[in-house]
């Protein structure tokens, strides 16, 4: 059963853009299981004080509760495929060495020597050892100290107590995790759903064709905000209103009392609820064919016979373009996963990507210890042909506050994302300028309540219930 949410499930339907589930009611091939699913939590949160997006220490408990004690997401294994391969992990002023430690593992060690504490890993890199680039403090890439220049000088410094600290590490779906609390359960307490949603198909069989991390004058949970409901689409993103179901979205949100998921499903080639009752299905097949389109330059477009097959012909043009492409045969997969917009999110920050509609992840961080600032990174994720191996990352391309998002080079997506992120510095501006200190945000009942669950935790975890 679908959770609670007062009646309010798809209330924004119209004659051409129904419900979800009458889309999936008319799919000619079985579902997927993660389709089959509907979520169980209903949220609590109404409103959401100011303050939690500008009160520097609500950052710092968020940094003891949050970051040092959760399951987080610091990269894929093809961003660090051999051994020695490795890259820093920086989550406010928090850092660890994510390193390939030996071929089936991976670990986390503290970026930071033990002699003077400069700062042993500042970018992707690759070497047989960890070796401090001031005095030579040398450590094996499983953590292990192995060389001290003039040992003799240091009759207190044992191997034994020497060694690297590390925070727990764990995997899933071809994702990295770590966890800074020694006292942590087990990952995959916290993926709940995800595990049985997501197959290798939609997880570990991909690889990151291309990646970006950009800077942003906004509170990471403001930012991120954006990416959990599609309620600012018609505003936005005006410009895909006659292809995107915006206003029938699914939300569903699982909390199982340690993993928090949510969902969110929005329908492509179906027009906005916001258009009416004599929106166009034709239109809308149109032109979410010539979007997905657009990542094959040179294929010559079928046309749409009818609008009310046109759902159903853009996942066929998607099959026929998509499979040989990618070495992969997409025959038996619903329309819904060739086309839709589906993402996930694990509490506190991760957004992994379901199906071939968008197949993309990002995170969002805080960036030092300023509240009104933060990172985020986000990942186009190719499929890997059936039984080819996984190819390395691409180098993740970094983008300053003031730098445009072109420099990503992802095409038509970052021009959507652009426009998400000229919103965030707006309202982190608005949040500051708030003259009342009990000033709050609404949230609406239907289309906002994965962030009204995101706040529930949120306080549990901070204490401000």
């Amino acid at each position: 059963m679908a959770a609670d949410t007062g009646n309010m499930k798809s209330p924004g339907a119209t004659a051409v853009s129904p419900p979800f589930s009458e889309l999936l009611a008319r799919e000619k091939r079985p579902l997927e299981f993660a389709l089959t699913q509907d979520g169980d939590y209903t949220p609590k949160t109404k409103t959401v004080p100011f303050r939690y997006y500008t009160d520097p220490e609500i950052a710092k408990l968020e940094m003891e509760h949050i970051w040092k004690k959760s399951w987080q997401m610091v990269g894929r294994e093809e961003d660090i495929p051999e051994v020695g391969d490795r890259r820093p992990y920086d989550v406010g002023d928090l850092s660890y060495l994510i390193i390939r430690s030996a071929p089936g593992e991976f670990r986390a060690l503290q970026n930071a020597c033990l002699h003077r504490g400069t700062r042993l890993c500042h970018g992707p890199t690759s070497a047989p050892t960890i070796k401090c680039p001031y005095h030579a403090w040398e450590w094996n890439p499983d953590g292990s100290l192995k060389n001290i220049p003039s040992r003799w000088d240091f009759p207190d410094v044992t191997d034994a107590e020497y060694r690297l600290p590390e925070a727990k590490t764990g995997s899933w779906g071809g994702y990295l995790f770590i966890n800074p609390d020694p006292d942590a359960e087990p990952l995959e307490n916290f993926l709940g759903v995800m595990k049985e949603h997501f197959t290798d198909r939609e997880a570990k069989a991909r690889w990151t064709w291309s990646v970006f991390r950009k800077k942003l004058r906004a509170n990471w949970k403001q930012a991120q905000e954006a990416f959990l409901e599609a309620y600012h689409v018609i505003e936005t993103h005006a410009q895909i209103a006659h292809y995107n179901a915006d206003t029938t979205a699914q939300y569903d949100i699982w909390d199982d009392g340690k993993a928090h998921i949510s969902r969110s499903i929005t329908a492509s080639a179906v027009p906005s609820g916001h258009l009416g009752d004599d929106a166009s299905l034709k239109l809308a097949a149109e032109d979410s064919m010539k979007m997905f389109a657009l990542a094959t330059p040179g294929i010559e477009l079928p046309e749409i016979t009818a609008g009310e097959s046109g759902r159903a012909e853009v996942a066929e043009f998607r099959r026929k373009t998509y499979g040989p492409m990618f070495g992969r045969d997409f025959a038996n997969n619903s329309d819904a996963y060739m086309l839709d917009a589906i993402q996930y999110f694990m509490f506190p920050n991760f957004f992994p990507w379901w199906g071939e509609g968008l197949p993309i992840s990002y995170q969002f961080l805080p960036y030092g210890s300023d509240p009104n600032e933060c990172s985020v990174e986000i990942r186009f994720l190719l499929p890997v042909a059936d039984g080819a191996p996984t190819p390395h990352s691409a180098e993740t391309i970094e983008i300053d506050f003031d730098e445009p998002l072109s420099k990503a080079g992802m095409g038509y997506i970052t021009t959507v994302f652009e426009q998400d992120f000229s919103n965030v510095p707006l309202v982190q501006i608005g949040l500051r300028s708030a003259r009342d200190p009990n000033a709050f945000v609404t949230l609406a009942r239907y289309q906002e309540n994965r962030i009204a669950a995101f706040y529930d935790l949120f306080e549990k975890k901070l204490g401000l219930a």
